[in-house]
């Protein structure tokens, strides 16, 4: 191919909304590894599977998140290649899946933050994300593994807070100086950890015994918490948009959180495409 679709800019047939796909992109790739007649999976995780690098004491086991497998770019096995495959199939079935954001809603920023504590079984590392939702609309997300380990549940939700409001504290000026937002209260943030969200409630001088290692996070949290600019509210794991970034979930889960963060089928409708001209997907 001469080009790389990165982007396609979808208008429906009614005004305010905007949908960005790469569904170009993503069937280039499936017909460039010969998967174009493939059957399709709906999830990109093999359920109950984690791929591990024996081979390799320099090379850490990672749970099956697309975002971790290059981690055994190097030296992979034949189940990190049934992986890769099955990523491909899962792709194939969301290929048309687009980012829709609209317009003249009244919500304000919201964000949900998610640790899959102690998933490593070699080093307790954990994979984590948070999202963050802009007047309903997905406008920043992030997922990564930790480069420490934690020694509760809590620490490490509370490790991915402080990332979290470190990017939050970032987009409030962000937003005020192109005029779209204004802070009149304090931000919502989704928490399903209770131990966490009772740390940065009561007065940090309290935990020092016990969490006296995270000390620093523990006074920024509680600090921001104090001058509300940030509000954690309890969020079970069922309702936790953030959770299908983080582990293996359900078909049903991945679609209920999908339909909250308006990931949506559109379909083939044409569209402005944004091609890269300096990447090619080589056949």
């Amino acid at each position: 191919m001469n080009s790389n679709i990165i982007i396609s800019f979808i208008d429906p047939s009614y005004t305010g909304t905007i949908t960005l796909t790469q569904v170009h992109y993503i069937d280039s790739l499936i017909e460039s590894y010969g998967m174009s007649n493939c059957k399709y999976t709906v999830t990109p995780l093999i359920p109950n599977v984690h791929l591990e690098a024996s081979s390799r004491t320099d090379q850490e086991f990672a749970p099956l998140k697309i975002n971790y497998r290059s981690a055994f770019l190097e030296n992979p096995g034949i189940q990190h290649w049934k992986d890769f495959m099955h990523v491909l199939k899962y792709l194939k079935y969301a290929s048309e899946i687009g980012l829709v954001y609209k317009r003249n809603t009244s919500k304000l920023p919201v964000a949900y933050s998610d640790a899959d504590w102690g998933n490593c079984s070699v080093t307790r590392r954990y994979p984590t994300g948070y999202l963050i939702l802009f007047n309903g609309n997905l406008v920043i997300w992030k997922t990564i593994k930790q480069p420490t380990a934690s020694l509760s549940s809590a620490e490490a939700e509370y490790q991915l807070l402080t990332d979290l409001t470190s990017e939050l504290l970032w987009f409030k000026p962000f937003s005020e100086e192109i005029n779209i937002f204004t802070m009149t209260r304090a931000i919502l943030v989704h928490e399903d950890n209770q131990g966490c969200i009772n740390n940065a409630n009561s007065d940090c001088n309290t935990n020092t015994c016990c969490m006296k290692h995270i000390n620093i996070q523990l006074n920024f949290i509680w600090d921001l918490t104090e001058k509300k600019i940030i509000q954690l509210t309890y969020t079970p794991t069922e309702n936790m948009l953030a959770d299908f970034v983080t582990k293996s979930v359900s078909h049903p889960a991945i679609r209920r959180a999908m339909q909250e963060l308006r990931l949506l089928t559109m379909g083939n409708k044409g569209g402005v495409e944004i091609c890269d001209l300096s990447q090619s997907v080589s056949n």
